[in-house]
């Protein structure tokens, strides 16, 4: 910060040094002044801001201000901190520069009365201690005293406000609010003019911020190139590193799109964990964030709030609610473990994050406005919950409410989702492996297009009019699981137990029905072709009258080319393509027409066919039925709500108060536990076939 000036031109007036000391003096301790309280804004600020956990973060627990016991909103503390701290940062700039006016006006004099290039007057010792005017005009000194002299000048003035301002934003970043983010860069950008407009004159006597700025540049080059490359790394930081995940300029130095390749793929094209989500690969990959989202491994761009109990309520029953997240901008947060039972979650962006092991029972997850989904058949519309490639594996997730979410590639291997409303939901390639999914609801058009369903506890669930082109439901337990219309073309079936489960005009074309066990099922009016049938001593009184056999219509192709087209993942869409493209074209078609799977087909209807209208059939499944739903294994209710979901239809050929009666008996260990909902539909239909 030194600068030693030449003496003025002789015609300049001389100006007397011991009437400027006094000047010099006062106008220090005035500036020492400022400066201690600016060092002290910024400590106070710094504890502050590094109170604020991600747990503060993800409740928005207000800022508590240290020693004043006062606490403040959290976004308008991290608005308006940034804020003060650049007025204050300019005062004390602007104060420093008349200061050092006056005492490089002063050190010009003094060194008219010394005999060499040494600072060595007396005049020099009585100047105040100050370390900027000590440095400026101050008495000659070894060159360690000097380096931390100017050091201090040089940090606490230049470095450690903008290095500040850039950890304010870097704490907040996390939030992911794009408003206050870009005010903490406006007050990082201005805070840098600030100190190269004015903070130049600091050194310089010259009037002029060209000469000023020019001679700088001249006299210290190697403190200005420092100097400026520090501002401008930080200032690259603050654009271009410290960004919120899909914001404009995290596009820029990035794969971008979520569907198209912001991050790390899968095989329906989507993200396949939060990590590989969160981590940016672009051309600045050595800057990016590291897999785990942390910049340098110190501050994360994301919500980190694993292992906490954020349970206001113990069973989220009866009413009452947890906390509350609606709105929120949580994509890539890792929440691992962490305890949100009865949470409302509604319109809530959780795309690419990871909730392993957390409790999400009886949360919310779904659309603010159903309704507009049901009409519009738009999402944004109707404000619903996204958690696309978000991870839930072994989510505890027992009644909670998804209606309407998106969770295109979403994994939930082995939650438990039992009970679980996805009426509506997009769950294009979601992983369901493993999972528990008893009584879980997925009517309503709901979209499963490539969904993995393997090994999956799936009795009593409600797949009716669901879309699984290419689903896999392999080895799945689907005892008494409803799938009445649901478009299953090259779905695989393979050993699924579907024993009791309810078929009706289902679309099985291209599906693998190989060792599937479809005992008491009813497929009446099932759809297949080129459709590999299961084994004789797997359909024990299954209904396979009046199945449709035959290629697909134009109007069919017309529909399954649109469905594919609606898909976003490119790689799905090829998936879906290559799948299911040979029903989609006659000449295969033609050729299975006359294979042994045709004609076994033939022969499996034509000897169903002449029993299942039979009184005694209808003795044979109400029977069977009856004693399925009532075993003690399927204690838990569910197969008996399928059951009884399956016994509303206007064509069950069961008998629907018998049905009823049995379920309600007090023999039957399911009859406490089956779906309430389920049980009240049902003794309608018994009223209305009793003539009640």
């Amino acid at each position: 910060m030194t600068d030693q000036l030449q003496p003025g031109p002789e015609t300049e007036t001389p100006v007397n040094p011991y009437s400027l000391l006094e000047a010099v003096n006062s106008s220090s301790d005035a500036s020492h002044t400022a400066w201690m309280l600016f060092l002290g804004l910024m400590t106070y600020l710094m504890i502050a801001v590094a109170g604020v956990t991600h747990k503060d973060l993800l409740l928005e627990t207000p800022v508590s201000l240290p020693l004043l016991q006062v606490s403040i909103q959290q976004a308008q503390f991290f608005l308006f901190a940034p804020v003060v701290l650049v007025l204050l940062h300019l005062g004390l700039v602007s104060q420093l520069v008349l200061l050092a006016r006056k005492t490089l006006a002063f050190d010009r004099s003094v060194q008219s009365l010394e005999a060499s290039d040494l600072r060595t007057h007396p005049l020099r010792l009585e100047l105040h201690n100050f370390f900027f005017v000590q440095a400026v005009a101050g008495p000659h000194r070894s060159y360690v005293v000097s380096a931390f002299l100017h050091g201090m000048s040089w940090l606490s003035l230049v470095i450690l406000p903008v290095v500040l301002l850039l950890f304010i934003q870097i704490s907040y970043l996390p939030f992911h609010d794009p408003a206050v983010t870009w005010a903490h860069r406006v007050a990082l950008l201005v805070d840098i003019g600030v100190l190269v407009l004015i903070g130049v004159f600091l050194t310089r006597a010259e009037t002029s911020f060209i000469l000023a700025f020019w001679r700088t540049t001249q006299d210290h080059p190697l403190t200005f190139l420092g100097t400026a490359g520090l501002l401008a790394a930080i200032a690259f930081f603050s654009l271009f590193v410290a960004t919120i995940p899909g914001e404009p300029l995290d596009r820029m130095t990035g794969p971008v799109s979520w569907i198209t390749g912001r991050n790390a793929t899968s095989a329906a094209g989507l993200a396949t964990s939060a990590p590989a989500a969160a981590s940016n690969v672009g051309a600045l990959q050595l800057l990016r964030a590291r897999a785990d989202g942390a910049l340098f491994g110190m501050f994360h761009r994301n919500i980190v709030a694993t292992d906490l109990d954020l349970a206001t309520t113990k069973d989220g029953k009866g009413g009452e609610t947890g906390i509350s997240l609606r709105n929120r901008d949580l994509r890539f947060a890792r929440l691992d473990r962490t305890d949100f039972r009865g949470a409302d979650l509604t319109n809530a962006d959780f795309d690419g994050a990871s909730f392993v092991g957390a409790d999400l029972s009886n949360v919310r997850m779904q659309c603010a406005d159903i309704t507009e989904l049901y009409l519009a058949d738009n999402r944004q519309a109707a404000r619903c919950a996204s958690a696309r490639g978000t991870n839930f594996s072994r989510a505890k997730m027992k009644e909670a409410r998804l209606a309407g979410i998106d969770a295109r590639g979403a994994k939930f291997e082995e939650a438990n989702l039992e009970g679980a409303d996805f009426t509506y939901s997009n769950l294009v390639g979601a992983n369901f492996s493993s999972a528990h999914l008893e009584r879980a609801d997925f009517s309503g058009g709901t979209q499963l297009q490539g969904a993995n369903f393997l090994i999956a506890t799936m009795q009593g669930a409600d797949l009716g009019g669901a879309s699984l082109q290419l689903a896999d439901l392999s080895s799945a337990q689907l005892q008494g699981a409803v799938f009445a219309h649901a478009e299953l073309h090259g779905a695989l079936l393979r050993d699924a137990d579907l024993e009791g489960a309810d078929l009706d005009r289902a679309k099985l074309q291209g599906a693998d029905l190989t060792r599937a066990k479809l005992k008491a099922a009813d497929l009446r009016g099932a759809a297949i072709w080129m459709t590999r049938p299961p084994t004789d001593d797997n359909l024990h009184i299954a209904d396979l009258s009046e199945i449709s056999a035959k290629p697909l219509d134009a109007a069919e192709v017309k529909r399954l080319q649109e469905i594919i087209d609606k898909i976003e993942s490119p790689s799905m869409r090829i998936r879906l393509m290559e799948g299911l493209g040979g029903m989609m074209t006659a000449a295969p078609g033609q050729k299975w027409a006359s294979a042994p799977e045709s004609q076994k087909w033939q022969a499996l209807m034509a000897a169903s066919s002449t029993v299942a209208t039979t009184e005694i059939y209808k003795a044979q499944i109400t029977e069977y039925l009856s004693r399925l739903m009532c075993k003690s294994r399927w204690s838990s209710g569910a197969v008996a709500t399928g059951i009884a979901k399956r016994a509303q239809g206007q064509t069950f050929r069961g008998d629907v108060p018998v049905i009823y009666d049995r379920l309600r008996a007090k023999e039957c260990p399911a009859s406490e536990t089956v779906a309430k909902k389920a049980l009240r539909d049902l003794a309608n239909q018994v009223d209305i076939a009793r003539g009640n």
